[in-house]
């Protein structure tokens, strides 16, 4: 088997970008996205909307520190 020089390297790119990209990924809230979740809340939209409703009742409790 003959080996392309681009081919030595685009698989080790290929296998980086493969165990990095995904440590990326980080969520970060914006404007759109807290009126959406403000308009969701709002109508009682979201699917098990009492199970998320406690959670981020316990949520604001710790951070509150109660």
């Amino acid at each position: 088997m003959k080996w392309n020089p681009t081919l030595l390297f685009v698989l080790p790119l290929s296998a980086f970008l493969v165990a990095t990209l995904p440590s990326c990924e980080q969520r970060r809230e914006g404007p759109a996205e807290n009126l959406g979740e403000a308009i969701d809340d709002a109508t009682d939209s979201r699917p098990a909307e009492g199970i998320k409703d406690a959670v981020e009742d316990v949520e604001d409790a710790l951070k509150n520190g109660n």
